[in-house]
C-alpha cells in the first residue's frame, strides 16, 4: 500500500501506481493541512504504508509517521520544482532555499509542476518495484501529456482576461497566478487565522479602488466570516477558489485546476 497526504499528491500517485496499488489518501476531503492533526486509527492504518507521498511544508505532520513505521519511506514530491519564497522578503526565486519554512508548499497548483511530481512518483515507485518499472512509465507518460494539454488550456483560457488581479483569502495561490498570467493583489491572509493589521486593510481597500476590482476568492477548507465586512464594504463578490479538492466522489487533480480555472474566469472575465 501507498499514502500521500494531501489529494493532489494522492491523485497523481494513483495514476502512476495504476489500479492494481492502493493509495492511501491521509487529509480528509475538505479539512485544511494547516489544522490537521493525525488520529491514533490513521497512525495505524499507515503502518501497512510502504511508502507515504508528503509535499513538504503543509504537510509536516506526517513526518512522525516515520518513528512508528520505519519500514515506510516518506517522499518528498517537491525535488526539481522551481520552488517560490514563502515570503515576499524571502529568498528570492532561483535561488536555494534550505528550510521547509523557507518556501511556499502550494506547488501543486500549477500543472507543470504537476508533471514534475509525477515523474518524481515514477521515479520512486521504478526504484522499490523494479518489476512494474514499464507499467509506471506508461502511465507516467499517459498522465503528463495529460496535464502538459490541461497546462496550455487553462494559460489559453485565463490569457484573454482583461483584469488579471486577485484578492485571495490566504497566501497559497502564487504558483497558480505565476503559471496562468495572473497577479495577487492582496492577501487577506498572509498566513491561516493571522487576520491582517489595519495598515493591509488598508492598502486591500485602496487596491480594489484603483483597480476596480469586484471579486474576492474565498477557500473551504477556512472559514470565510472574516472576509464578509471588506466584501460587504467594497461590493465584492465572494467565489470560492479550493486549493486541495477530493470532497467529492470522482474527483481528480485535472478537474480540481478546471474548476479553480472556470471561478476565476467568470468572476474576472465580466
Amino acid at each position: 500500500m501507498l499514502a500521500a497526504t494531501i489529494f493532489p499528491a494522492a491523485d497523481i500517485a494513483r495514476r502512476i501506481a495504476g489500479p492494481g496499488i492502493p493509495v492511501l489518501q491521509v487529509l480528509p476531503g475538505g479539512a485544511s493541512p494547516h489544522t490537521f492533526d493525525l488520529a491514533p486509527a490513521q497512525v495505524r492504518e499507515l503502518q501497512k504504508a510502504r511508502m507515504i507521498f508528503k509535499i513538504g511544508g503543509v504537510d509536516d505532520w506526517i513526518d512522525g509517521v516515520a518513528e512508528s513505521n520505519p519500514r515506510a519511506a516518506i517522499v518528498s514530491l517537491r525535488k526539481n520544482i522551481s520552488l517560490l519564497p514563502f515570503h515576499e522578503d524571502g529568498p528570492a526565486q532561483g535561488a536555494r532555499i534550505h528550510r521547509e519554512a523557507d518556501f511556499d508548499p502550494h506547488y501543486w497548483l500549477s500543472a507543470a509542476n504537476a508533471i514534475v511530481m509525477a515523474r518524481n512518483v515514477a521515479d520512486a515507485l521504478c526504484a522499490v518495484d523494479p518489476s512494474r518499472a514499464a507499467a509506471f512509465e506508461a502511465n507516467y507518460h499517459e498522465l503528463a501529456l495529460e496535464l502538459s494539454r490541461l497546462h496550455a488550456e487553462i494559460k489559453s483560457e485565463l490569457s484573454a482576461l482583461k483584469s488579471k488581479r486577485m484578492i485571495v483569502f490566504h497566501d497559497g495561490w502564487r504558483y497558480f497566478a505565476a503559471a496562468y498570467g495572473l497577479e495577487i493583489a492582496a492577501v487577506f491572509q498572509v498566513s491561516p487565522g493571522r487576520e491582517p493589521a489595519p495598515r493591509d486593510l488598508q492598502k486591500m481597500y485602496a487596491e480594489v479602488r484603483k483597480y476596480a476590482i469586484h471579486a474576492i476568492f474565498s477557500e473551504p477548507q477556512l472559514p470565510p466570516e472574516s472576509l464578509e465586512p471588506l466584501a460587504h464594504d467594497l461590493g465584492l463578490k465572494m467565489v470560492v477558489l479550493d486549493p486541495l479538492g477530493g470532497a467529492a466522489p470522482g474527483d481528480s487533480y485535472a478537474g480540481l485546476l478546471q474548476r479553480n480555472a472556470r471561478a476565476i474566469r467568470d468572476a474576472l472575465g465580466r
